[in-house]
């Protein structure tokens, strides 16, 4: 939804030459003079329906109003068509190759779902279509490398993002926070075998915050606070240290919010953790699973061993919407 919104806006305030259907399952969008809004609402029954919709039956409808190109924001083209076509991939699962989902574990179903099947179509759409576009440049290369396809068809439209400036909360050693949800890549059990290894050692007055409902994870150093507002958020990155054991995400979102904040950040080592992290001093990488690690470097900033840094880095610059606008109207011509 956040880039469905994003590139309508873009669209709405920057191409006043070219007329833009956007096909939708509910009416999010309002028209305008230039941009129409058609709702298929029976292809959110379920994710079945909307793959076979992306993939197939959408070919009628798209066909009918003869667009000069058809661009998804989806992951998956629409096979069949005779116009250029260009696919926005946003999700990474398919693209990693740190895990391998099971169909036989109910908790990695919905994720093998995503990474085997789904993921085939993603990737038959991408060796297709005539341009693609990703968020990042480790995915980039990811998707090139699994592909086949020559990086040169792959172009960049990072995200706009709304970042966090640093505060005046109080910087507590022995306070950690962790923004996630309950998918199984998440790795939050990494974040409790830390804390049961660190409490091993007799270290034991700290906590840890999560986002998760309520009672979700027991442990006496985990306190679940539930889903947070923007302004709770910026209070936790800047009251003290971000961690981010997630080891499957395109972006990373909340590594670039709390290096705006100038959090302490400790991160699995990951493509997209460097690439977000890259340059600033106030970022430590540890494996993926190895809650030893992890422990390790949570002892050293309790203590104090780890303090602040100045961040004199500068984020660079990223391609967004700009170079994805210039692409579509090349192929539209």
């Amino acid at each position: 939804m956040t880039i469905l919104k994003q590139f309508y806006n873009y669209v709405k305030a920057n191409d006043s030459e070219n007329e833009w259907i956007f096909l939708l399952g509910d009416p999010y969008l309002d028209e305008t003079d230039r941009i129409k809004i058609r709702c298929f609402p029976e292809v959110k029954s379920g994710r079945v329906r909307k793959v076979f919709f992306d993939c197939f039956s959408g070919k009628k409808v798209i066909s009918s109003l003869e667009p000069d190109i058809v661009v998804s924001l989806q992951n998956i083209m629409t096979f069949g068509l005779r116009v250029p076509q260009a696919i926005y991939i946003h999700q990474s699962l398919p693209f990693q190759d740190v895990k391998r989902f099971s169909f036989f574990k109910k908790a990695e179903r919905r994720s093998a779902v995503i990474q085997h099947i789904i993921g085939r179509f993603i990737k038959a759409s991408a060796k297709r279509a005539d341009k693609v576009f990703v968020q990042t440049e480790w995915m980039r290369e990811a998707v090139s490398r699994s592909v086949g396809i020559d990086e040169d068809r792959i172009g960049i439209a990072f995200p706009e993002i709304d970042l966090f400036s640093p505060g005046t909360e109080k910087f507590g050693n022995d306070r950690f926070f962790y923004p996630t949800n309950g998918e199984i890549y998440k790795d939050v059990d990494v974040i409790v075998q830390a804390c049961d290894l660190l409490n091993d050692r007799g270290i034991r007055d700290f906590t840890v915050r999560l986002t998760l409902p309520e009672g979700t994870v027991r442990h006496p150093n985990i306190v679940c606070v539930g889903r947070l507002d923007r302004g709770r958020m910026q209070e936790e990155y800047n009251a003290g240290t971000l961690l981010f054991p997630s080891y499957i995400e395109t972006v990373g979102l909340p590594l670039l919010e709390a290096r705006s904040c100038g959090t302490l950040i400790v991160a699995s080592d990951t493509p997209f953790a460097g690439e977000c992290l890259a340059g600033y001093p106030n970022a430590y990488l540890f494996p993926v699973h190895d809650g030893g690690a992890l422990a390790g470097r949570m002892a050293e900033i309790i203590n104090g061993r780890i303090p602040l840094k100045a961040d004199t880095s500068v984020p660079e610059e990223r391609p967004s919407w700009d170079g994805l606008l210039a692409e579509i109207r090349l192929l539209a011509r």
